[in-house]
């Protein structure tokens, strides 16, 4: 039920307007984000047309698909401040790894309480959390360094 209310209709998606600081955090993280890597990051921009996966911050990169390249996210970035918005982060992650196999990293940043989760694709295929932890294998940097 839940990969269903992410498809395409009407009335779903993001809640509008998110709070200043929810969105001076997000710009900081890109503006470091630039100086420090260049290009291929986008803001609130959906995974796919047709399923609504919003990731505040989601990092792209050119894969080899079928003998073209294709961009594909590889790495996603929740900024939330409660833990209702943790659970729910939770589940659109774990969704999110389901659906695109080219994700190798998500992390639910939490401003409230200045931490950190670390979601990854296990060699079983699984996905894991680290609690706490914000260097991000993909990018070989702290995520909290990009923030300052």
């Amino acid at each position: 039920e839940y990969y269903w209310n992410l498809c395409d209709r009407p009335g779903l998606g993001m809640a509008p307007g998110n709070v200043m600081t929810h969105q001076k955090i997000q710009m900081r993280f890109v503006r470091n984000y630039l100086k420090r890597f260049g290009d291929d990051i986008l803001t609130e921009t959906r995974l796919s047309s047709n399923i609504r996966i919003t990731p505040d911050i989601s990092i792209w990169q050119k894969l080899r698909y079928n003998n073209r390249l294709v961009e594909c996210p590889i790495l996603t970035i929740e900024i939330t401040h409660t833990r209702q918005n943790d659970r729910y982060s939770d589940c659109t992650i774990r969704m999110a790894f389901d659906l695109f196999p080219s994700i190798m990293e998500s992390f639910i940043y939490n401003y409230a309480d200045n931490t950190w989760h670390r979601y990854f694709r296990g060699t079983d295929g699984e996905v894991h959390l680290e609690e706490n932890k914000d260097y991000s294998k993909a990018l070989r940097c702290h995520l909290h360094t990009l923030l300052k």
